[in-house]
């Protein structure tokens, strides 16, 4: 098994993600991430799509993904030639100061920031590539994630 990210240019139209997601559940293709915002062009919209499967697997399923109408451009990107981030929002648990102080270090060495604090939790966000916001989340674990929300993936050809 491996994951392909794919990123597709969509018509905007009511339905469209519904018809996607469909087509990857029918085929028992498990999606892992899935990003859909506005994009540069009026009337259309950017999904970014992470999957699971073999390799024939996923080259059938991107050769009908292509087939669909409202699907105006597909592009398969490769991890050495995009740029792809995902944003991770964490509560952590911090009972005392000296157990605020390492959350602080961590989120410092890391390039994240406090969002929030209070007495006994905060709120951090970490923008960065899915492994490294693992790596953080493992780290967090220790002090006691009370909550996690991550956006999923987003990426952008290199060129």
């Amino acid at each position: 098994m491996q994951t392909r990210i794919i990123s597709l240019l969509v018509e905007d139209h009511p339905g469209v993600l519904t018809r996607m997601s469909g087509m990857f559940t029918m085929r028992g293709i498990n999606i892992t991430s899935l990003t859909v915002s506005p994009c540069e062009k009026n009337g259309l919209s950017r999904m970014t799509v992470a999957i699971k499967g073999t390799e024939s697997e996923l080259e059938k399923v991107r050769k009908q993904i292509s087939n669909l109408i409202e699907v105006v451009k597909v592009v398969d990107l490769k991890a050495d030639e995009a740029i792809i981030r995902d944003l991770c929002l964490l509560k952590v648990h911090t009972k005392d100061s000296g157990m605020r102080l390492e959350v602080m270090l961590l989120v410092e060495s890391y390039g994240a920031k406090i969002m929030d604090a209070t007495l006994d939790s905060v709120i951090i966000e970490l923008t960065e590539e899915p492994k490294k916001i693992d790596r953080f989340v493992d780290l967090m674990q220790h002090f006691g994630v009370k909550q996690l929300f991550r956006t999923g993936l987003t990426a952008i050809g290199r060129d």
